[in-house]
């Protein structure tokens, strides 16, 4: 990538802070990774354009960037002693959750030009912005800052207690939420577990615990010989027919590979 590029916004920003905070990479990578953002076009106010020069991601917002765009700029204000950054955090979350919301959950799109989400409650996405949220919310904490707590955790409650109350029989969830006709996958599974044993989750939701188990079993039943998280989703790009979210390929998704390795390294925190 080079020092002009848009993907340079798609770095893992957290991650940069923190090896910069412990001394494995020089002060210009946080810098560099706050101006890539900065550069980037903005709607509504405050969410940059993730993508502008990929058509698919051009006008809108994806529910990815709930779990990409807080977490890192709340990292970067906490580690600067930046409070606009933090407050920058603060609303991009508040404002793409807002606009995502749809009657069954939250959707995974947003766009822009028609001023509307497509509908598709996603729950893969939901996942990646549950553990934004509660990223957030530590962040916070670390920052020092209230602003927006309360309705960060508003937020992060809901969702965990919609995936709580729409899991399958077999502890995983269909790729749309209420959709008897999507197909289940394997990595909601693996937010969800990772969700409800996060530190900032604790007094928010508490998961019945046969809900927990069977999401547990599902996690780990998908988990093959060589570590690899198997039976997730292959990626879907945003659009507004829901039958490529009903039926889709499964692939050993790096997105699917996270939210497990994510998952079990909270099981191993919470061990006795």
């Amino acid at each position: 990538m080079g020092p002009d590029s848009f993907d340079d916004a798609l770095a893992p920003g957290r991650a940069i802070v923190e090896l910069v905070a412990e001394g494995d990479l020089a002060p210009a990578a946080v810098e560099r990774f706050l101006a890539s953002i900065d550069r980037l076009p903005t709607f509504d106010g405050s969410i940059p354009l993730l993508e502008p020069h990929r058509p698919a991601f051009r006008f809108g917002v994806c529910i990815d960037a709930v779990y990409h765009l807080p977490p890192a700029l709340a990292a970067a204000g906490a580690w600067g002693g930046d409070r606009e950054r933090v407050a920058q955090a603060v609303a991009i979350a508040e404002r793409a959750v807002d606009l995502l919301a749809c009657p069954a959950g939250w959707s995974q799109w947003y766009d822009a030009a028609l001023r509307r989400n497509n509908g598709i409650p996603w729950s893969r996405g939901i996942g990646w912005a549950l553990l934004g949220l509660l990223d957030l919310l530590d962040l916070l904490a670390a920052a020092g800052s209230v602003q927006g707590v309360g309705r960060i955790q508003d937020m992060a409650g809901a969702m965990l207690e919609r995936l709580g109350a729409s899991q399958g029989a077999d502890g995983r969830w269909r790729s749309v939420l209420d959709d008897d006709e999507a197909a289940c996958e394997t990595s909601t599974s693996a937010f969800f577990v990772a969700a409800v044993h996060h530190p900032a989750a604790a007094t928010l939701y508490e998961p019945p615990t046969a809900v927990l188990e069977s999401a547990v079993a599902a996690l780990t039943s998908s988990i093959d010989a060589d570590g690899i998280c198997q039976g997730v989703s292959a990626d879907i790009l945003p659009g507004w027919d829901v039958r490529p979210y009903r039926a889709f390929g499964v692939e050993p998704s790096p997105w699917g590979q996270g939210a497990a390795l994510r998952a079990l390294t909270a099981l191993r925190g919470a061990a006795p």
